[in-house]
């Protein structure tokens, strides 16, 4: 990546930084300002809970941003984490704390989804262990839909 656009990505991370910074300053003075009577109690609650999840939602976002402007300085920034390749220009201008390439993030993806299908699968009794692992392994022999043949039922 060259310089240029390095220093776009490092503007824009400091940009997100300062906007953040400056709506929490915001909602604070907001919330201070806007003491009323105890009208509902459950609204309240249901209204910090979702605050309290928005809230730590940002904190990883913040975290990632950070990560990525290291990674700037450190010279590794669009570089995958796993395979070492570089990440596409398109997939870090829609995703600028994208710190895997797609193949990467997608096999990630798939891993984690085989990994719940298997957790609820146990938890459901529907496998034993053995039973669920052999079957993930079965899924992932094919990466991609080309890698299968198919036979046809037709006959011709």
């Amino acid at each position: 990546m060259n310089m240029n656009a390095q220093q776009k990505f490092m503007t824009m991370f400091n940009d997100i930084l300062s906007e953040r910074n400056g709506t929490g300053e915001l909602k604070k003075i907001l919330q201070t300002s806007a003491q009323g009577d105890e009208v509902d109690k459950l609204n309240k609650l249901k209204e910090e809970t979702l605050k309290l999840r928005l809230d730590q939602r940002n904190i990883l976002f913040l975290r990632k941003v950070e990560q990525a402007k290291q990674k700037i300085l450190d010279g590794t920034y669009g570089h995958c984490e796993d395979c070492g390749e570089n990440i596409s220009q398109k997939r870090l201008m829609a995703r600028p704390t994208a710190s895997l390439c797609i193949d990467c993030q997608e096999e990630k993806e798939r891993d984690e989804f085989n990994n719940f299908k298997k957790r609820r699968d146990l938890a459901h009794n529907k496998f034993t262990e053995a039973d669920a692992d052999s079957h993930i392994s079965e899924q992932k022999k094919f990466k991609k839909v080309s890698d299968i043949s198919f036979e046809s039922v037709v006959d011709m």
